[in-house]
């Protein structure tokens, strides 16, 4: 005998479903999220060394602006893997991490020596929060890159961010995506040649 689905039942069971999707999505208040502008990744004894940095301006994080000389550099975190620095997140810290608004990703010299990207490319492609138009860049010491405070607290994501998006048209730069690291990393290119942050007494240049 043939088994004719009751409608009633299907429409609870998308009811159910529509319902799981809405709270996924608006579950979390937005001044109960942290809205990172810029990750470094550094490798040092085996272990991988996160960091998520701040935006300065509110309206771009949902944020309180930092007072003057206040740390802006945001969260640090260690692990073995990506897993158990997001664990270590989740125990550690009392707002919810929202990485869809990240714009730029920092991989530390150690890093890219040792050979350590690979683990990190699949653990940001598996996370659909994630956009592929973030910048990369690499530099020798991350710790002291992400620490830079300019004028007025720019941050290093705004000022990275706004080397290549503030400028005219005729005079826009342009700068390696992630999209463009997916491409030739698990194309078997290997990892294209990433704009090196360097500090000068004066503030960070490329």
């Amino acid at each position: 005998m043939t088994h004719t689905p009751n409608k009633y039942g299907m429409v609870f069971m998308l009811a159910v479903c529509l319902a799981v999707l809405l709270c996924g999505c608006s579950g979390v208040d937005p001044e109960k999220r942290l809205y990172p502008l810029v990750m470094s990744v550094d490798y040092k004894n085996s272990q991988y060394l996160v960091s998520y940095g701040m935006a300065s301006l509110p309206e771009a994080t949902g944020q309180d602006k930092p007072q003057e000389g206040e740390d802006v550099t945001g969260v640090s975190l260690s692990g073995r893997n990506f897993q158990e620095i997001d664990n270590e997140y989740d125990k550690s810290q009392e707002k919810y991490l929202d990485i869809s608004h990240l714009q730029v990703l920092i991989l530390s010299e150690n890093l890219i020596r040792q050979n350590q990207c690979a683990p990190l490319f699949n653990y940001l492609k598996g996370n659909p929060l994630v956009g592929e138009d973030l910048y990369v860049f690499r530099a020798s010491d991350v710790k002291k890159v992400m620490s830079y405070t300019g004028e007025n607290n720019q941050t290093i994501g705004e000022y990275l961010v706004g080397i290549y998006e503030n400028r005219p048209y005729y005079q826009k730069k342009s700068g390696v995506t992630l999209r463009h690291v997916y491409n030739s990393w698990y194309g078997q290119e290997g990892l294209p040649s990433l704009p090196l942050i360097k500090l000068k007494e004066d503030g960070p240049y490329l």
